[in-house]
């Protein structure tokens, strides 16, 4: 009885051992893993997790010199989700989104000290809508709409009193196009021009002496 149970509990320990094995290696050929790149003195430089065929898909990070310097996300070998940029100080300097590796959605750049600097409007890796900038005390710049990469429609710029300074509109570029107007610190208008087709601007109305001085 002894030796029948002793054979018995060997059979089950081997049974155990071989379904132990079996599931190692179905876990090990399924899940992802960790990839870690270093230079040649032993420092880290990238770490990123791979599929079984050994494609990006999951989280993507780079460093120098032991800081984190971005990180990123991967689906299938193609960049997508959230990617941010970072400082030497580690705070926050770039703020992207991808969309099966194109640039989608708000594009953002933060001043050194952490404060909102940039917001790009994209669309499928183009700009579309609306550029702002941001002075360092959080107040609004300027304002500027864009069509496919341009600059094209009305635009606005801030003392950073928050006043008006210069109000009016692009086209095809950075050309300045129809009644262009300029407003002094306290945002009193001062000027106003008209540019032609070519980006030449005259002034035909000053502050001054109130008056049409257009050639």
């Amino acid at each position: 009885m002894l030796s029948s149970f002793g054979n018995n509990k060997n059979e089950i320990m081997r049974i155990q051992e071989i379904i132990f094995l079996v599931t190692l290696f179905a876990v090990s050929c399924s899940s992802e893993r960790f990839v870690e790149v270093k230079d040649d003195n032993g420092n880290l430089l990238e770490k990123y997790q791979v599929d079984k065929e050994g494609t990006k898909n999951g989280i993507y990070e780079s460093y120098d010199g032991g800081k984190l310097v971005s990180k990123a996300n991967y689906q299938d070998g193609i960049q997508s989700g959230k990617r941010v940029i970072y400082y030497e100080n580690g705070n926050l300097e770039i703020e992207e989104n991808y969309a099966k590796g194109q640039l989608e959605g708000d594009y953002k750049v933060y001043y050194e000290s952490g404060e909102l600097k940039l917001v790009v409007g994209y669309s499928n890796n183009t700009i579309q809508g609306q550029v702002k900038k941001y002075y360092i005390s959080g107040q609004l710049m300027e304002d500027v709409a864009f069509i496919d990469n341009e600059e094209n429609g009305p635009f606005v710029e801030y003392w950073e009193n928050g006043n008006l300074k210069w109000e009016g509109a692009y086209k095809n570029g950075d050309n300045e196009f129809g009644e262009l107007k300029k407003y002094n610190e306290e945002g009193i208008l001062i000027r106003k021009l008209m540019c032609d087709s070519l980006a030449v601007c005259r002034t035909f109305w000053t502050l001054e002496d109130g008056s049409s001085n257009e050639e």
